[in-house]
């Protein structure tokens, strides 16, 4: 008997909002699958179906979110010989509120620590090619520099998405020229 694909993706948001309900609670070594399972109203097998265990249900969330991201840098990385940080910056910022029930969590101290790690590694070859001068380093003084400006930028979008005061654009014309000065 086939499945039907509304049912099995309606199934599998289920048990994805359920397992995401109590990892904002408590840390996946900590989550069950019954509880998941009992949460979206569903049985083990069911969840078995889908998922291998309680970290597969949130890599396969982080995956989405990174393949996301990694669209959006290589268009610009791809198609651009320039780069308008203003507008380009204002991208990623809104992927990051579109996701931002997920980002919040992800890139706390709660979080994936691999989340961070992997989407520093995505956005590292825009601002190298863009703006951080790299040529002349090596590569210790390279990933000083690279370290410093992605834990910057993703700790304020972090703290701008789980307490916006500003609007995004707002924000963008905020942080830039502090980012950014201009050479």
């Amino acid at each position: 008997m086939k499945k039907q694909p509304q049912i099995t993706k309606q199934t599998m948001a289920n048990l994805r909002e359920a397992f995401w309900n109590l990892y904002t609670e408590k840390p996946v070594e900590k989550i069950s699958i019954k509880e998941i399972t009992d949460l979206a109203g569903y049985n083990r097998g069911t969840f078995y179906l889908y998922y291998k265990d309680v970290y597969d249900i949130l890599t396969q969330i982080e995956n989405y979110i990174l393949d996301k991201i990694q669209e959006a840098v290589m268009e610009y990385l791809c198609v651009n010989d320039t780069f308008d940080i203003s507008k380009n910056m204002g991208t990623f910022v809104e992927l990051m509120q579109t996701y931002s029930r997920y980002s919040v969590v992800l890139l706390s101290d709660h979080g994936d620590p691999q989340f961070t790690t992997r989407l520093k590694e995505i956005l590292w070859p825009l601002l190298n090619r863009f703006f951080i001068q790299t040529e002349g380093y090596n590569d210790y003084q390279i990933e000083l520099l690279a370290e410093f400006y992605l834990s910057g930028i993703l700790a304020t979008v972090t703290k701008w998405n789980s307490n916006s005061q500003m609007t995004i654009d707002q924000f963008i014309s905020f942080m830039v020229p502090n980012i950014f000065p201009k050479r």
